[in-house]
């Protein structure tokens, strides 16, 4: 299923059980040099080889399956991983996890000083 194709409160609900094993996968190092390089292949094989479950999770929200029990097979994971890579709307969900800054998030200055009188 495409994101694009998720609507309402279950695009909310999707989106939210999809940060965490996003993140997991783009924070590293050796996925993001494959990504951002388009070298599809082997950002494939960096996410089976280092993010099983986060994989596996992603794969089983977007088949509306539950996570803990899906098991995708040896004949339909390499067909649903590449779905996976090609659908845009998930790609640029890689891209903008990425992107974003995260020393920004809980970095507001504050002037803690007392004023001078």
């Amino acid at each position: 299923m495409k994101l694009s194709e998720i609507k309402g409160d279950n695009a909310l609900d999707l989106l939210a059980d999809l940060i965490d094993p996003v993140v997991e996968i783009v924070v590293d190092q050796e996925f993001a040099k494959a990504f951002d390089s388009g070298d599809r292949i082997r950002a494939i094989k960096v996410m089976l080889k280092n993010h099983k479950k986060a994989i596996t999770t992603i794969l089983a929200l977007l088949n509306e399956e539950d996570p803990e029990t899906f098991k995708p097979d040896i004949l339909t994971l390499p067909r649903k991983v590449i779905e996976l890579m090609e659908d845009e709307e998930l790609a640029f969900l890689f891209q903008s996890q990425r992107q974003t800054d995260k020393s920004s998030f809980g970095d507001a200055t504050e002037n803690t000083e007392a004023k001078k009188q």
